[in-house]
């Protein structure tokens, strides 16, 4: 298991990959500063059993950001690009003068999760409704755990260009280019979402909380902020129902409820954050529904080392299949369509 200093240098390196250089920089200066025995190690260790799991580099991260954006930390906003800053490295001492400053605020961060509700993921959901078709669904109930603020519910509002044709709604202020695709899927005519409706343990309501989410964007990925923007826009008249709920309790309770229309369950990056016996139950009931005729598709774009993967199982006629669809980067880039059937 990870502890502080291991956390620290892992989420250093995923943002340098990702292409976030000020954050890993700031990480390996403060790596360093926890070699030293510094002001960091009071800071951040011993605050989880599991500092690698919960994110604790980025709860900082993102309560340091969150300050800069609403005003309170201008000497941040003066290097933050998202803030019109100038992008140069951050110094140390600088940022923990803002911490002593507004410990409350750094100290609230701490506690909470991380909520990026990244909008790059949409790209999944854009192409499993194009898939769907193959399957002889034309309609279907999109359920989402982990929804966050609900921005991918609005996933057929957005659109990806493959280069082939455009997945999605064309023309959307929301379009994913081209590049987004190392390999991308025939496009078809896409099955319809008929509802849509998520559940996340702590939602967040973008009348009152957006800026929570902009403040886990990495401050120098300029086009993702734009990108989050720009579902906001979308989202936000659209008011899609987010439960408050577990991800056991909420399948439960969906598939309760009487309907024959097949249902595509669908997380990503949250099957590590659920308990053993949560992860036990979510699959079991998933799985008796099946079994007993309804149709359903089970899928998720969870961590599969340095990319995640797209899998999905498909339950018809009480049988079950299973899919590995694609794989695809964390924030939705190098999308690779693979379609390969599994099992039969």
């Amino acid at each position: 298991m990870a502890d502080v200093g291991e956390t620290l240098a892992i989420q250093a390196a995923a943002c340098r990959h990702l292409g976030s250089i000020q954050y890993a920089d700031l990480l390996d200066a403060f790596l360093e500063d926890h070699r030293r025995g510094g002001p960091i190690v009071q800071l951040l260790d011993g605050r989880s059993d599991r500092p690698l799991h919960d994110a604790l580099p980025l709860r900082l991260l993102g309560s340091l950001h969150r300050a800069a954006l609403l005003g309170r930390a201008p000497e941040l906003a003066a290097r933050f690009p998202s803030c019109g800053g100038d992008g140069a490295p951050i110094d140390l001492a600088l940022v923990y003068r803002v911490v002593d400053r507004l410990r409350d605020d750094v100290e609230d961060g701490l506690r909470r999760g991380v909520q990026t509700n990244e909008v790059g993921r949409a790209v999944c959901h854009l192409a499993i409704a194009n898939w769907l078709p193959t399957l002889g669904v034309d309609e279907f109930d999109w359920w989402e755990v982990g929804a966050s603020a609900g921005l991918n519910l609005s996933f057929d509002q957005y659109a990806a260009d493959t280069g082939q044709g455009v997945l999605g709604r064309e023309g959307s202020s929301l379009t994913f280019p081209t590049s987004t695709f190392v390999a991308a899927p025939s496009v078809r005519t896409a099955a319809r979402c008929v509802s849509r409706r998520g559940c996340d343990p702590d939602p967040i309501d973008l009348e009152r909380d957006a800026i929570r989410l902009e403040s886990f964007v990495w401050p120098d990925q300029t086009t993702r902020r734009a990108r989050l923007l720009a579902a906001i826009a979308i989202t936000r008249p659209l008011r899609h129902p987010i439960d408050q709920a577990s991800a056991d309790d909420w399948i439960v309770a969906r598939l309760a409820e009487p309907s024959t229309r097949p249902a595509v369950i669908f997380h990503s990056i949250v099957w590590q954050y659920m308990a053993p016996e949560v992860q036990t139950r979510f699959r079991e009931t998933i799985a008796r529904a099946g079994r007993v005729g309804r149709t359903l598709v089970w899928a998720r774009m969870e961590p599969a080392g340095v990319t995640a993967d797209l899998r999905a199982d498909v339950w018809s006629n009480g049988t079950r299949t299973e899919f590995h669809l694609a794989d695809v980067g964390y924030h939705g880039q190098d999308f690779t369509w693979l379609d390969r059937r599994l099992s039969d």
